[in-house]
């Protein structure tokens, strides 16, 4: 999912979830299929059901498939595996609500415009660890301040427990890795079924 660039409703219309907390994607009325016929989806077979659990999660962080399987393979339990995908870097930003959404905030990130413990990073996928400090460079914090804005008026909701957002001195820091239960979606997720089907 990390190459897609087309319109992002169509993802949530194509899975009937919001991928994305944002007013577009939250309207239920805008959450069905094209057509005559999509208000009605026809009744899906375990793998199909597995498929669209996996597209919804890879989907949500805007990672590949190829992403998701490693982070699936090599994590064990639904645990695990929240918090490798909760501890990006993009998805750090988003939770922060710097960012209006996980498009945004790995745009933001490959630009450059944060560091992370005090040395410069681009690339979205950074895991972060408990004590970790995310920073802003000197030259971006206009900029960041002008989408922290943006991303107010759409009604941001407040930054989940596990990380502590000075958002006066433009500062985010990791206090502890989050716990499935900490972990808010716009939507249900049924982890077995992500992790049945890449290890059928």
């Amino acid at each position: 999912m990390g190459s897609y660039h087309g319109p992002k409703v169509r993802l949530s219309r194509r899975s009937g979830a919001p991928i994305a907390e944002v007013p577009k994607h939250l309207k239920r009325e805008k959450l069905t299929r094209p057509g005559m016929h999509g208000r009605t989806r026809p009744r899906q077979t375990l793998y199909a059901e597995q498929l669209a659990e996996k597209q919804k999660l890879s989907e949500f962080y805007n990672i590949r498939d190829t992403q998701m399987s490693r982070y699936v393979r090599s994590s064990g339990s639904s645990d695990t595996l929240t918090q490798r995908l909760e501890s990006r870097l993009d998805n750090v930003i988003r939770r922060a609500k710097w960012a209006r959404s996980i498009w945004q905030a790995r745009e933001m990130v490959s630009h450059a415009h944060f560091l992370v413990n005090g040395r410069k990073a681009n690339m979205p996928a950074i895991e972060l660890k408990a004590g970790d400090k995310i920073t802003v460079k000197e030259v971006s914090k206009e900029f960041l301040k002008r989408c922290i804005a943006e991303a107010e008026e759409i009604g941001a909701q407040q930054p989940p427990s596990w990380m502590i957002v000075d958002k006066e001195g433009l500062a985010i820091a990791i206090n502890h890795l989050p716990q499935v239960d900490e972990v808010k979606y716009p939507f249900e997720v049924d982890y077995s079924k992500v992790i049945e089907y890449y290890t059928r």
